[in-house]
């Protein structure tokens, strides 16, 4: 018996079918997935005024505070040359480093020591004389007064003829004899005084010409005022020198100087920052007295060293090119304290120079914090939920990765450290950290949650 082939299919259909059926009543129900929380998780700090000081940065080259010529003030050869006077080398205050021949000098202290000496005597012969002459004068007048006396009797004696003519013009030849000797002593006294003042200015001058040739045997040997290091030398042993002529360079080292270029916007945080600051009679602030804290520090490859610093002036000029102003520091340079493994400051080295104003209370944030001109806050918003608030600030200045801004701003306030993308203003938000501390979900989100739970 034959059987159809399409009833034999109807069957096959059928148990697909059922097993179908039993796979989709067997399979587990999926689990229930709550709602996801929409608000942004973000990290806060609380905001507070804190003191803090602006730093600025501007860099200069290194020169010597103290620069020393040795300029010729007499001519002559060079008879010693100091053995260590070489370029680059330290030598210490008083330290001889030249001689000149002092022969002619000697020569010429000692002419002006030998007219010294008879302007001295020529002073000393005319009090005698003076003394003399005085003493003569006494007697020349007794000697005419006595003289008077003889001619009055003479002519007495001639009334009564006792005498004789002759006699008495002898008498009277005696007498004028006698006042024309008087009158002569006289009239070398008036004299004297005035040849003792020409022999007193010769002396004078003498005496003048000594010093003069003492201070030029002086200035024959050259010695250092103070500690320099040797920058040029242009005179040799035996050489001829002329006036005038230079005969090294060398600088101090006790005092370097840093004429750092700092930008005008940082000269303008610096100034603001001072509130207190000593001025001149006029008013003017005085550079040296203003409350300024520096240093500079020197960087090659992965050597760096600094050394403190004191702001002594404010250039006068300004660099057009670079909108700089020039910030005189100066650094005390002991080279008695160096060591192998610090490094003395010479001149001409690039430096940087940090200046550091007067703290002051400011709102400081993180750098990472601010965004552009604007920081996140967090908001409480309906029902207390909290959201974003964007709030403009004005930047003060950056310093070690904090800022310090200004703005419409409140103590204990949330600030948002992390960054948001996109940021909308009134946006959700679920603080998960305060000051570095995790925060856990609060009651009213959890409550939310379990909401969206129920069917």
């Amino acid at each position: 018996m034959k059987i159809n082939r399409k009833l034999l299919l109807f069957p096959t259909i059928l148990f697909g079918v059922l097993v179908l059926v039993i796979a989709i009543k067997m399979r587990p129900s999926p689990g229930v997935k709550p709602a996801a929380n929409r608000a942004r998780a973000v990290d806060v700090i609380s905001l507070q005024q804190q003191p803090l000081a602006p730093v600025v940065s501007g860099f200069g080259r290194v020169k010597p505070k103290v620069k020393w010529q040795a300029i010729a003030q007499v001519t002559g050869k060079v008879v010693y040359r100091h053995p260590d006077l070489e370029k680059g080398r330290v030598l210490d205050a008083g330290t001889v480093i030249i001689k000149i021949d002092p022969l002619d000098y000697e020569l010429t202290l000692a002419q002006a020591e030998a007219d010294i000496s008879s302007s001295q005597a020529q002073l000393a012969k005319l009090d005698q004389e003076q003394q003399n002459l005085k003493a003569t004068l006494k007697i020349e007048r007794n000697r005419l007064a006595i003289s008077q006396k003889e001619v009055a009797r003479k002519e007495e004696l001639r009334r009564k003829g006792l005498t004789s003519q002759s006699a008495l013009d002898l008498e009277k030849q005696a007498y004028l004899a006698s006042q024309k000797a008087v009158q002569d002593i006289e009239n070398q006294l008036i004299v004297l005084p005035n040849e003792r003042k020409v022999t007193l200015a010769q002396l004078h001058i003498n005496q003048s010409r000594q010093a003069e040739a003492k201070r030029s045997l002086e200035k024959t040997v050259i010695a250092l005022p103070i500690d320099v290091r040797i920058s040029s030398v242009d005179i040799e042993q035996d050489q001829v020198v002329n006036l005038q002529q230079s005969m090294l360079v060398a600088y101090g080292i006790n005092k370097i100087e840093i004429d750092a270029q700092v930008a005008l916007h940082d000269m303008q945080v610096l100034a603001s920052s001072l509130t207190q600051y000593t001025a001149h009679a006029d008013g003017r602030p005085r550079a040296d007295q203003l409350d300024l804290t520096a240093s500079i520090q020197l960087s090659s490859g992965s050597f760096i060293q600094q050394w403190p610093a004191t702001v002594t002036r404010i250039s006068d000029t300004v660099n057009a090119n670079q909108a700089t102003a020039g910030v005189i520091l100066e650094v005390d340079q002991d080279y008695s304290q160096l060591s192998p493994e610090t490094a003395p400051l010479v001149n001409g080295m690039f430096v940087e120079a940090r200046i550091e104003g007067q703290a002051n209370a400011h709102w400081i944030i993180p750098e990472r914090a601010l965004h552009g001109e604007y920081v996140y806050l967090v908001d409480s918003g309906k029902a207390n939920n909290k959201v974003l608030k964007i709030q403009p600030v004005n930047v003060l200045f950056r310093r070690d990765g904090v800022v310090a801004i200004s703005g419409e701003l409140a103590d204990q306030q949330q600030l948002i450290v992390n960054d948001l993308l996109p940021a909308v203003s009134g946006m959700a938000l679920r603080v998960v950290s305060l000051n570095g501390e995790a925060v856990k979900e609060s009651s009213p989100e959890m409550a939310a949650s379990a909401e969206d739970l129920t069917p």
